[in-house]
């Protein structure tokens, strides 16, 4: 049992130190952009706008490296320990990073930044789509494989 614990676990501590660090990333992000958002005196000035889309642009590609990371484990690791091997909390971590990224849509629409919101959910979209095509696609297909239990009973 101790030399099943040692193939991986340098491993696991490396991928969660990489995931603090993305996280701690994503919150700083989605902190500035909250507060340009709430202290910027003139939101529509295209400098401004520019500055929030290039920040809600690192923030997206961040969540999705973040997603990325956390699906590797799955993808590398052989002999993966049986509790990790739920599909459904997954799908609804997933879910929650999907809808965290559309949260700075929904602030955009608020603060009345229409263009900035057409533009920031179609490049959501996208990460989105490109998230399913690889990282949900290699969890699911990991999941068949390895015959894993994909429907709870």
């Amino acid at each position: 049992m101790v030399k099943i614990d040692e193939e991986y676990t340098s491993y696991f501590e490396h991928n969660k130190t990489i995931t603090q660090v993305l996280s701690l990333f994503a919150g700083f992000i989605f902190t500035s952009i909250t507060f340009l958002l709430t202290r910027l005196s003139d939101t529509r000035d295209v400098f401004a706008q520019a500055t929030l889309l290039f920040l809600t642009i690192l923030f997206y590609i961040t969540l999705f490296v973040l997603m990325n990371n956390l699906e590797m484990p799955f993808e590398y690791i052989k002999n993966i320990p049986t509790m990790t091997l739920k599909v459904r909390p997954f799908f609804f971590l997933l879910l929650i990073f999907y809808l965290f990224g559309a949260s700075t849509i929904m602030m955009f629409l608020l603060y009345h930044l229409s263009y900035l919101a057409i533009i920031s959910g179609i490049i959501w979209f996208m990460i989105i789509l490109i998230s399913i095509v690889s990282t949900v696609r290699r969890f699911f297909e990991q999941a068949l494989k390895r015959n894993w239990n994909t429907r709870e009973k």
